[in-house]
């Protein structure tokens, strides 16, 4: 293979953890499994340049991890069309999750900024959400969207594995996705620049698309992406890779007589032998621990942390009692048993002649890495698979109960993806949200790999400033200076006017609010001389014996003065009404709905102008942190063709192990390997969902468009 990095060049510390590997496990291979060679699984060839310019030697196992369902919505769709490109969001497809189909766009991720991180950076989110005429729910999805990020998925009702998914059902939507991404990303590179060779990047690998379909129609989607990745590698190195070796999950855990003596099988081993079976489910489950994942008891008696794929059946949990052996595909299956299986042997010779000669045994997500690190060595980038502390922790308590391992470390590795752009040629012209936080709607490489780290610090300043900005007027001086475009200075002079309007109006209606208090005093003083003059009246009465003449106008005399108090108090009370009518047509006039209106309508105007820039910020900073650590391949030679991207970031890529047994536990290791011990990532296999749902189905199971949330 052509040498890419003179090996001064090359990063000392992740040489020497590589050549500490490979001095301790030289018989091991390295593998890399993605479940789409659109993202940036390619881009872990970096370790194969590695490895030949320090002669290190070492063979790559690159492969597409297909034995998952290919994500699928609960919606379905009217018509032929099965496959759809869904937007992810925190509200109808929150629960969305898609990996086997899926694309970035250049600057694009998944990341979306969800409705608490705008409630923690003082964005008033049910308010605006209630007053967009579209509704609520359209709100939500709007304003919570990831940016540059579509995913494809399954609207009909079946499971689709990935591994059996035809390209003559999933091919269209493909090339769908393909296109999206690439037109996207190409409006992205400034005309006259290198927008012609983007353009002929994106055409070759839709070429090379078009071509595998027209030649293999019979062919699966892992067919097409196992034809696609020795070419990305290819177009990345600037040759053709040497020492690989591709495939797919689903053929490397096929189960037969011929594969059941691999180590990759000597894990399952573990619960089948009775000495250790009921350790090793304990030890499963107690992983599991605070996991939105199901313990082996809920797939039901006799179940093991690994899935059968059969041919036409489907993935499904395998249990095992005394008598039968079942597996949990969607139509069950049940197969008498003479004696009991304890031992990988007897298993395949069960599932061989019993079920079908072309199954896949796949550990559930804890397990599934413990199966292949026997064999292998994991390479994952720097945020890949979030399982490996709970596999972790099942490996120490095997260890703990007397039960020998032999596993192989994970090899992490860190790319400065935005850091090596500053060899880059190109002009760009970003995204509107990216463009606005750099200050400029077109930057070349070399200033945007300049700039980025401190962008996101004032995008986080922005942020923490905006949190703080409590009163309307407080926010609309900070929007005047900072984004006068969406929040012009005659806004904020309209605004202050509508205020000193109700502060006028407010006086005035305090005026005859004093008023109608000095006429209730008045009401008040009648009301006391009134009762005074009935108690006098009543003790009158009691008190006369003769009623003459004397005391008949005595008693008339208490009447006619009770009568004028009853009167005058009347003649208040209307004169107090008449007040309030006064003071509501004060408050509630043209004058004073007017100016609420003004003000209500600015302050909205302010507010979704917070929202905005807080959008901005959050897919900045999210979105340009997890691309640096996770670029999409086919970014690399559009926006350089020269290749020299690529060259950098294999130069500056970090190196190192995470042991999937913990220091103390693990013996033997080469003391020049560094180690992450405790370390978690947010992904699985390198695009796998959070968590396994409650479906039951292991690490992946079909993905679903969650009901529309109250907001």
């Amino acid at each position: 293979m052509t040498s890419l990095i003179p090996p001064a060049e090359q990063n000392n510390s992740s040489r020497t953890v590589l050549a500490a590997i490979r001095e301790r496990y030289p018989e091991s291979s390295f593998l890399a499994l993605g479940q789409t060679v659109f993202w940036d699984e390619p881009v872990k060839s970096v370790l194969l340049q590695m490895l030949a310019i320090n002669n290190l030697g070492g063979k790559m196992v690159i492969g597409v991890h297909d034995t998952d369902y290919f994500a699928k919505a609960r919606v379905q769709s009217a018509g032929p069309r099965r496959f759809a490109l869904m937007a992810h969001n925190d509200g109808t497809t929150r629960d969305l999750w898609s990996a086997a189909g899926e694309i970035s766009t250049l600057f694009g991720s998944e990341t979306f900024p969800s409705r608490d991180s705008y409630l923690r950076h003082g964005v008033p989110f049910r308010r605006l959400a209630r007053a967009d005429a579209a509704g609520v729910q359209a709100f939500l999805d709007a304003t919570t969207e990831a940016w540059g990020w579509r995913g494809l998925v399954y609207t009909g009702s079946r499971n689709l594995i990935v591994s059996r998914l035809r390209l003559s059902e999933v091919g269209d939507g493909i090339m769908e996705m393909l296109g999206w991404g690439f037109e996207n990303a190409i409006a992205q590179i400034a005309p006259g620049c290198c927008r012609d060779e983007a353009r002929a990047v994106c055409e070759r690998i839709l070429g090379w698309c078009r071509e595998f379909r027209s030649q293999h129609p019979d062919c699966t989607l892992t067919d097409l992406f196992q034809h696609l990745l020795p070419r990305f590698y290819a177009l990345l190195l600037g040759s053709e890779p040497q020492n690989i070796e591709v495939t797919g999950t689903a053929s490397l855990l096929r189960f037969a007589p011929d594969t059941a003596d691999l180590p990759r099988f000597r894990f399952v081993d573990i619960f089948l032998n009775p000495g250790t079976a009921e350790a090793a489910k304990t030890a499963y489950n107690r992983a599991l621990t605070g996991a939105e994942m199901y313990t082996l008891d809920r797939f039901g008696a006799g179940a093991l942390p690994f899935d059968l794929i059969v041919p036409e059946h489907g993935r499904g949990t395998l249990r095992l009692t005394p008598r039968v052996l079942f597996v949990e595909t969607p139509q069950p299956i049940a197969i008498a048993l003479k004696k009991p299986i304890e031992s990988v042997q007897e298993l395949v010779a069960v599932v061989h002649t019993k079920i079908a000669n072309d199954v896949a045994l796949v550990g559930k997500a804890v397990s599934l890495v413990s199966m292949l690190a026997q064999e292998f060595i994991f390479v994952f980038n720097e945020e890949g698979s979030m399982y490996v502390r709970r596999t972790r922790q099942m490996n120490d308590a095997l260890v703990a109960q007397g039960i020998s391992l032999d596993m192989r470390p994970i090899l992490r590795l860190r790319y400065h993806t935005w850091d090596a752009l500053s060899v880059g040629i190109s002009t760009l012209q970003p995204a509107k949200h990216i463009a606005e936080a750099f200050g400029r709607t077109t930057i070349t490489s070399s200033d945007f790999a300049a700039r980025w780290h401190d962008v996101i610090n004032e995008q986080k300043a922005i942020c923490h400033e905006l949190t703080n900005l409590r009163k309307p007027l407080e926010l609309m001086q900070f929007l005047m200076v900072r984004d006068p475009e969406r929040l012009p200075k005659a806004c904020v002079e309209e605004y202050q006017e509508a205020k000193a309007v109700l502060v006028r109006l407010r006086e005035q209606a305090s005026l005859v609010q004093w008023e109608i208090e000095r006429m209730y005093a008045r009401i008040q003083s009648l009301k006391e001389r009134l009762v005074a003059a009935q108690r006098l009246m009543g003790e009158h009465f009691r008190s006369v014996e003769d009623w003459n003449a004397v005391e008949i106008a005595r008693r008339t005399l208490y009447e006619d003065e009770i009568s004028a108090f009853i009167y005058h108090k009347r003649v208040l009370l209307n004169e107090v009404t008449a007040l309030k009518h006064r003071r509501v047509a004060i408050e509630r006039g043209d004058a004073a709905l007017q100016a609420r209106a003004a003000l209500s309508y600015i302050e909205l105007e302010a507010e979704t102008a917070r929202m905005k820039l807080v959008r901005n910020a959050l897919l900045t900073i999210d979105g340009l942190n997890h691309t640096n650590h996770r670029p999409s391949v086919w970014w690399l030679p559009m926006v350089d063709s020269s290749g020299n991207w690529f060259r950098r970031i294999a130069e500056t890529t970090d190196v190192y192990t995470e042991p999937l047994l913990s220091p103390q536990l693990a013996t033997g290791i080469a003391s020049g390997i560094s180690a992450r011990p405790d370390a978690s990532f947010p992904s699985q296999l390198d695009g796998q969902p959070d968590a396994e749902r409650a479906s039951g189905h292991s690490s992946a199971t079909a993905a679903v468009v969650s009901p529309q949330p109250v907001i």
